[in-house]
């Protein structure tokens, strides 16, 4: 099935004010069968980022579902249509998200488990992708080999189905951490081998993401073409998904991958 499986919508603080219903027409027109809405669940901690920006509020949880509802109903005729999040893995925080997604247990399968923020301490969750300047910033002062063993660390962690039965089984762009790397030369220092692995023994999907070949300092897929060959010789799962911020990115770059799917 010809299927995007991580789309944002307008309750996204950082993305667009296109509509939901936007996203299914541009899916439509460009020829999707199956189309995934992954919006940001609200974030068990503050926000750290400068424009605490990160995650959709609260107050607007309901009316994404209803809406999702909604259109699947209305083009079930021409697409069809899944209401799931993109779920922040939070470490130390895993029992307010399982109270999450125990609200919502009819999202956990067309949802997705990302590391965007890492735990430094008691007082300092770091958002690894907000900006390149953040990024540079945090690594003159912790270093780059700590901030990917941290990664790393967290990352096995959210793979080990730290929410139980709730916890959804696909992770999202796995690579993210090297988003900002042609800025700051590091060698990529992650072993890839084990977190593949581990994706395989714990029964994950990985999120084929096509929005990393946009970004100006990493311009590939998460994750990079050669290790979603490794995931496919290992039987895992690709889900390609856009990542898309505004309904024009519907698809993008699909036609690059190393199968559809």
């Amino acid at each position: 099935m010809y299927a995007d499986n991580h789309v944002h919508t307008q309750y996204c603080p950082h993305g667009s004010t296109d509509e939901m219903e936007d996203y299914v027409q541009a899916a439509i027109r460009k020829g999707l069968r199956q189309l995934t809405f992954t919006e940001h669940a609200p974030l068990p901690i503050e926000d750290t980022t400068p424009e605490k920006d990160s995650a959709m509020r609260v107050k607007y949880v309901s009316a994404y579902l209803k809406r999702g509802n909604e259109l699947r109903e209305k083009y079930k005729e021409e697409i069809v249509i899944h209401t799931g999040f993109e779920i922040d893995y939070i470490e130390g925080k895993e029992q307010e998200t399982l109270r999450f997604l125990k609200r919502y247990p009819e999202t956990v399968p067309h949802s997705l488990v990302s590391v965007h923020f890492l735990k430094l301490s008691e007082e300092d969750y770091f958002c690894i992708d907000y900006s390149k300047d953040a990024f540079l910033n945090k690594i003159s002062v912790v270093s780059y080999s700590y901030l990917a063993k941290r990664y790393v660390e967290t990352l096995l962690k959210a793979l080990s189905t730290p929410f139980g039965k709730w916890t959804p089984k696909r992770i999202g762009h796995i690579t993210l951490i090297n988003k900002f790397i042609e800025s700051h030369g590091q060698t990529d220092l992650v072993d890839w081998k084990k977190i593949l692995d581990k994706v395989k023994a714990m029964g994950y999907a990985l999120d084929y993401n096509f929005a990393g070949i946009d970004k100006p300092y990493y311009k590939k897929t998460y994750p990079n073409e050669e290790l979603a060959g490794q995931a496919r010789n290992l039987g895992i799962q690709l889900i390609y998904g856009s990542d898309a911020h505004q309904a024009k990115d519907i698809g993008r770059y699909f036609e690059r991958g190393v199968d559809h799917g």
